[in-house]
């Protein structure tokens, strides 16, 4: 018998675990970096794996090792139970079905036996990673950056169908070996075959379900967000005036009583003049020019000052834009708001949040920078507006990559252990960019 050459197990390992990460990916967040993590989880299984080889442990004792490293390795992810689970099982769905599809078609079509076959480990294996890789990348393909979050039932379905799938064909393949009639056989690997399509049938079932599922949850989002949009707006306007009214008649009040020229009590004077230092103290209305913009900016402002937040805004913008109000305050109301509930999770003393709006040429800039601390468990997360209860996390952002497409703009989303730093940039119509600037 030939011992494989431990460079090209190693290669198949390689190849093996790198479809393993691929696998992963479609359940953690995308969010996060886990380049570092990927690397090292692929090249020490992949060492594993051909010490094992090497030292010429049996293929069922193998396995079992080579599974509790990769169930160990999910926990260095942000993953949950069932999904762990499901991860290893279409890993292994992939890897058995397209070993015995291989060791099948070589044994049988090609009229090979299968002490034979242990001389031509190259060949099948190369076959048998190629077959892999092309199953892997047929089901990837339409779901490259779709993240899975079907109910957790949907997924022990989906874990009991490929497991009971992989059984059946290790069982026909067994049954196989034993059985010396040639139509046999034939028949045993066509059922094979047959299974193996149900199986990648019901794979592509699955994601299509999962990518139903996160549209319709992206269409509630935004109803929500539309609702409390159209709430916020009608009785910020009404408050806006309101105040506005009652500032310019305690102004006016002020006015009089210093006129008041007969009166020279020192309690008189000294309540006249706190007066007037209380409105010293009351911040200056912030006036952008585009007055959606600067309903929404002095409302979330007051929002941060009452978490205890530094909110310092420089903004200009056009009295109108080609944009329209409800994604332009989409925008505005979950950047702000996701900036609120960073800093109030964040751990740093000084919590701030730096908003920067601006025409350039005929771009509208939107720049928000705000504490962040990724460290923080979710389970020691403070959910900022209670609406965040009744939907997913992450929706918010999706729906301001789902508006920037919409406008051909433009976002870069920047971060470290400290800091979160957004850039937005949505082309203006060249009216609204001339009135700004005359």
């Amino acid at each position: 018998m030939e011992k494989p050459n431990i460079i090209l197990s190693f290669l198949f390992s390689i190849v093996d675990n790198t479809i393993f990460i691929g696998i992963l990916s479609k359940f953690r967040s995308h969010q996060d970096n886990y380049k570092s993590i990927d690397t090292l989880v692929i090249i020490i299984v992949s060492i594993f794996t051909c010490l094992f080889t090497e030292f010429g442990i049996t293929p069922f004792i193998k396995l079992t090792f080579i599974l509790m490293i990769l169930f160990l390795a999910t926990f260095l992810y942000n993953l949950k139970f069932h999904q762990r689970v499901l991860v290893i099982i279409m890993y292994y769905f992939i890897l058995i079905i397209s070993e015995l599809l291989v060791t099948l078609l070589a044994s049988n079509i090609l009229d090979k036996t299968v002490e034979g076959l242990k001389y031509t480990y190259f060949f099948l294996g190369l076959l048998s990673k190629f077959l892999s890789a092309l199953i892997f990348t047929l089901i990837n393909r339409k779901f490259l950056n779709t993240k899975i979050i079907l109910p957790k039932i949907l997924n022990y379905v989906m874990i009991l169908i490929l497991s009971l799938s992989t059984i059946s064909m290790v069982l026909l393949f067994y049954s196989s070996l034993v059985i010396s009639s040639e139509s046999t056989i034939l028949i045993l690997f066509f059922i094979c075959l047959f299974i193996l399509f149900i199986s990648l049938g019901t794979m592509v079932m699955y994601y299509n379900a999962n990518t139903f599922y996160i549209n319709l949850q992206k269409e509630t989002t935004k109803r929500i967000y539309d609702k409390s949009y159209e709430k916020f707006i009608i009785n910020a306007e009404l408050r806006s005036d309101t105040l506005s009214k009652i500032w310019h008649d305690m102004a006016n009040h002020i006015k009089v009583l210093e006129k008041i020229n007969d009166i020279e009590d020192e309690k008189y004077i000294k309540y006249v003049n706190s007066i007037k230092d209380k409105f010293k103290e009351i911040p200056n209305t912030i006036n952008t020019g585009n007055r959606l913009i600067d309903i929404i900016l002095n409302d979330k402002y007051s929002e941060a000052v009452m978490q205890g937040i530094d909110f310092d805004i420089k903004a200009i913008a056009p009295p109108k834009v080609n944009i329209d109000d409800m994604d332009l305050s989409s925008i505005l109301f979950n950047t702000i708001d996701n900036a609120i509930e960073a800093c109030m999770n964040s751990s740093a003393e000084n919590k701030y949040i730096n908003l920067e709006l601006y025409p350039d040429a005929n771009f509208l800039c939107y720049k928000i920078r705000n504490n962040y601390n990724s460290t923080n468990g979710n389970s020691h997360m403070r959910t900022y507006l209670n609406k965040k209860k009744y939907i997913s996390s992450g929706y918010g952002l999706s729906i301001i990559e789902d508006i920037i497409n919409k406008y051909d703009g433009y976002m870069d989303i920047k971060k470290n252990d400290m800091e979160y730093l957004v850039t937005i940039i949505l082309p203006l119509n060249d009216h609204s960019v001339q009135k700004i600037t005359t």
